[in-house]
């Protein structure tokens, strides 16, 4: 009778740790530890372009609509909103980001940040649902989507 319990009790802990590591694979894929394809942070702007930087390179991008200007840039592996001259300056307060799913979004000018895998299609978002129907933004309103 002990040398079952010593079997099933090692069977136990063997299928506890393969969910383990299983689970600490998963949950490092998805915050960035996979290597799956590169980097890039996508830039969507109000006017429907689309552009994309590769977190791997240093670069710097001016974005600029009916809406108003943005600055993004990618340095060090990481791309935030250096600059822009809406009011609140929300986007620029919201830091950097580098983890796929992470984005940085500028409600007033409606532009907004998506880090995705090269390749990815990337997200979708409905500003106006957002904003509200009007498209007035709250002065106070700090949005960082995640």
């Amino acid at each position: 009778m002990a040398g079952k319990v010593n079997t099933t009790t090692a069977i136990a802990i063997a299928v506890i740790a393969a969910v383990l590591v299983g689970s600490f694979v998963v949950v490092g894929m998805m915050l960035g530890g996979g290597s799956d394809g590169e980097l890039v942070a996508m830039v969507h702007d109000s006017d429907g372009n689309v552009y994309e930087m590769p977190l791997d390179t240093d670069d710097t991008l001016e974005v600029t609509t009916d809406l108003g200007t943005n600055v993004v840039v990618v340095q060090n592996g990481e791309v935030y909103m250096d600059d822009a001259d809406c009011d609140g300056h929300d986007c620029m307060r919201q830091g950097s980001v580098s983890a796929p799913g992470r984005q940085i979004i500028c409600l007033p000018h409606k532009l907004w940040i998506e880090v995705v895998r090269s390749g990815e299609s990337g997200g979708s978002m409905d500003v106006e649902a957002v904003a509200g129907s009007d498209s007035e933004v709250d002065e106070d309103l700090d949005v960082v989507a995640r």
